[in-house]
């Protein structure tokens, strides 16, 4: 009974479909080798870890180190951890390194003009003279003769006290013709 076909299947005529490919033995590639008939041994029953004796150590490497991945994982987060403390240790240094520059720059600067930048007044703005004499409704005319009066003598004086340095010179240096 197992040997002979279905009286049903007998009746149906048989057609080939040609959208149907059966399937066919795959091509070796020529450097197939096949698999060993022993396998290793399983490595979720490893030895202990050196570093975790709680934990077999399934991962290991030609040089010898063999760890849980629990281990690795944490000795990466660790390395992480230094690592980024040590990052922000550096971002502080060289912070306080540039404001160093920094205050060093401002307190040359204020060397060179002391008070200046000690205020927040910036802007410098000529201070208006006060005169007890007004000319007019209490206006003051810039053009008064008084005040030329005032610069001529300034300026003799100036020519003064240079005369005055020539003197000096030519009785310390002797005097000097050009001609």
């Amino acid at each position: 009974m197992h040997d002979d076909a279905h009286p049903f299947l007998q009746q149906t005529p048989l057609s080939v479909n040609p959208f149907i490919d059966l399937p066919k033995p795959p091509t070796l590639p020529h450097n197939y080798a096949s698999l060993p008939s022993t396998l290793p041994p399983s490595s979720i029953h490893a030895a202990p870890a050196p570093s975790n004796p709680e934990l077999p150590a399934y991962v290991t490497s030609s040089s010898g180190f063999a760890a849980h991945p629990s281990a690795i994982v944490a000795q990466n987060r660790a390395l992480l951890s230094q690592l980024s403390s040590q990052r922000q240790g550096g971002e502080k240094k060289v912070r306080e390194w540039e404001e160093g520059i920094k205050e060093r720059e401002l307190q040359d600067k204020r060397r060179k003009a002391p008070g200046w930048l000690d205020s927040e007044a910036k802007l410098l703005q000529p201070q208006k003279k006060q005169e007890s004499q007004a000319v007019g409704g209490g206006q003051v005319d810039l053009m008064d003769q008084p005040e030329a009066e005032e610069d001529a003598k300034k300026k003799q004086e100036q020519v003064r006290t240079a005369d005055e340095l020539g003197h000096a010179m030519d009785r310390a240096f002797g005097r000097s013709e050009m001609g």
